[in-house]
């Protein structure tokens, strides 16, 4: 039989660079908000839905309201993206689930890669997947680092060096992982980082740490996207031009 799949958007973090009082991925591009676009692209892929959101949901959930199937995880404090993560643990914890997890401000990501790495993930035999993209420009992407090839870890912009912050090949913010071994691991990060926060990058660390399988998938540069700030927003049409001159 099939292993079921489930889809998680992470949608509870305090939107602190977005400069509005409304959650970023709330804001709209090309007609729909960001939220709606990766919803979208999720759902044909898996079997249910589950969006970590903050206490403060309301605006979300009406913003959601023509969705079935949908159920929503309280991240109770915006401790970081592993904590987000952690608190979808009581729902899938003691299930046997692939997790199909992105962030909610992806809106140029698309069914066709988010199957992709469903796929993948199944084919490796993985224990985490994680998507990559390479981009001329990195910005404040989480830089992957390799050591002949292979991967040893993901360094967040913010906590980098120079010499890693010219690293082009980026976390591309998906990854597909196992009900059965996530939340063991999330629990062993720590938040002794710049923003104390529990990145969920940190985890892939504890992967490694403890002998299990990680693969990457490259994925289109484009479909890397998030909105941090209204710039962003405004300059998505020019980034994607951008990057594919690079190409």
């Amino acid at each position: 039989m099939k292993k079921k799949t489930a889809g998680i958007i992470l949608a509870g973090g305090k939107s602190s660079r977005y400069g509005e009082k409304k959650h970023k991925f709330l804001a709209s591009f090309s007609g729909k908000p960001l939220i709606v676009r990766t919803l979208e692209a999720i759902i044909p892929v898996v079997d249910c839905t589950v969006i970590v959101t903050s206490p403060d949901n309301s605006e979300t959930k009406e913003t959601l309201k023509g969705f079935q199937n949908i159920r929503y995880a309280i991240q109770k404090q915006p401790l970081g993206t592993g904590h987000a993560l952690l608190s979808t643990d009581y729902i899938f914890e003691n299930t046997d689930y692939t997790l199909l997890v992105s962030y909610a401000d992806k809106p140029l990501i698309t069914t066709r890669t988010f199957r992709k790495l469903v796929v993948e993930h199944v084919k490796s035999g993985a224990d985490i997947t994680i998507a990559t993209a390479v981009l001329p420009l990195p910005g404040s992407k989480g830089r992957i680092i390799r050591k002949n090839g292979k991967l040893t870890g993901v360094i967040e912009a913010r906590d980098a060096d120079p010499e890693i912050l010219r690293i082009k090949e980026v976390n591309a913010g998906f990854i597909v992982c196992e009900s059965r071994s996530i939340y063991k691991q999330l629990r062993k990060i720590s938040n002794n980082n710049v923003s104390k926060e529990y990145y969920l990058t940190d985890v892939y660390a504890e992967y490694l740490k403890d002998g299990l399988c990680i693969h990457t998938v490259r994925i289109q540069p484009e479909e890397s996207c998030d909105v941090n700030t209204l710039s962003d927003l405004e300059r998505i049409d020019q980034w994607i031009t951008s990057v594919r001159k690079a190409e």
